[in-house]
């Protein structure tokens, strides 16, 4: 009976800190909001016609990641979370992460008929704290709401666009494209390299889980 219930213990205490971690990953696919804020640098250049190779630097923008786009236009989409009023006075400040990159048309008659194509930007986790919070119902203990935010702006292929995260939504400045790639004047916020060990911990937790469950589906 004993040892029944040290290993009844010992599972939830796993449970618990496995729940921790999970939670943990899907909060470290956010970032905190403070002060305005660069978040994302783009440039393009013409593949054809109006396909376009879109040039996006995000979070430290130490690496580049090179994406397809059609129409005339860009387009960003954010979330942002803003947590429940004891979780502020615990130092939980309200977060946003990227969501989406897409092309735009000026009409909507050939947004729905020319190409198109859309990337997701934010990270996806095993657990979701949206998700969690909506199941939750009245018993929601963290997260107050949530909204979205977007900006999109015409490619021209001799700018450089920067985005910022204000505390309302997102905004975009243009400056003109030093050269080729995207600027050198890069505002980075850390030194590039390894996140933190407890965050590194549980994106790997995050990730096993995922693999499970699509095994498991599939």
């Amino acid at each position: 009976m004993r040892g029944l219930l040290k290993f009844s213990m010992l599972f939830a205490v796993i449970a618990a800190l496995l729940a921790v971690m999970l939670l943990s990953a899907s909060i470290y696919t956010y970032h905190a909001l403070t002060a305005e804020t660069l978040i994302a640098e783009l440039t393009f250049d013409r593949m054809n016609g109006r396909q376009w190779v879109a040039h996006l630097r995000t979070g430290d923008r130490c690496n580049q990641r090179d994406l397809p786009l059609f129409g005339d236009q860009w387009r960003v989409d954010a979330e942002f979370l803003k947590w429940k009023s004891w979780a502020a006075l615990l130092g939980l400040d309200a977060q946003y992460r990227l969501d989406r990159l897409e092309g735009r048309y000026r009409t909507a008659e050939e947004q729905n008929s020319e190409p198109n194509i859309a990337h997701d930007l934010g990270g996806k986790t095993a657990v979701d704290l949206v998700e969690v919070a909506g199941a939750l119902g009245e018993w929601n203990f963290l997260v107050d709401a949530t909204y979205g935010s977007s900006v999109y702006h015409d490619i021209d292929t001799m700018s450089l666009y920067s985005v910022y995260r204000t505390q309302t939504g997102i905004i975009t400045r243009t400056s003109p494209r030093a050269d080729a790639g995207l600027s050198t004047s890069i505002n980075v916020t850390r030194a590039c390299g390894e996140p933190p060990v407890w965050e590194r911990i549980t994106i790997w937790t995050d990730d096993r889980v995922v693999d499970a469950l699509h095994l498991i589906q599939g």
